[in-house]
């Protein structure tokens, strides 16, 4: 325990720096959203579109990365027992619903 306690400060940044990096990858792929006012607007009319369309419950879509030309995202449907998901790519310009490739 008294080893414990020595390096505890060394454990705490190091714990800190890990959550930061892990932080700081999944908000990499969000940059568009955050420096770009037009494909924020853009992208939240189209997920309320698709939303609506599909009959999804916003809560359950994810934004999982978002470039000029799609938007792709995770669908988790709330049903009893099991949920699924599903992965989709909503187009920027159509607006038209796609599953994702494989890769």
């Amino acid at each position: 325990m008294e080893r414990l306690n020595r390096y505890q400060w060394h454990i705490l940044w190091v714990t800190q720096g890990v959550i930061g990096v892990v932080l700081c990858v999944q908000l990499f792929s969000l940059v568009p959203l955050y420096t770009d006012s037009a494909i924020r607007s853009r992208t939240q009319v189209l997920l309320k579109a698709t939303a609506a369309r599909e009959g999804w419950l916003l809560s359950g879509v994810s934004i999982e990365r978002i470039t000029d030309e799609n938007i792709r995202v995770v669908y988790r449907s709330y049903n009893r027992g099991r949920d699924t998901e599903g992965c989709f790519v909503i187009d920027q310009k159509s607006g038209s619903l796609g599953l994702c490739n494989a890769s």
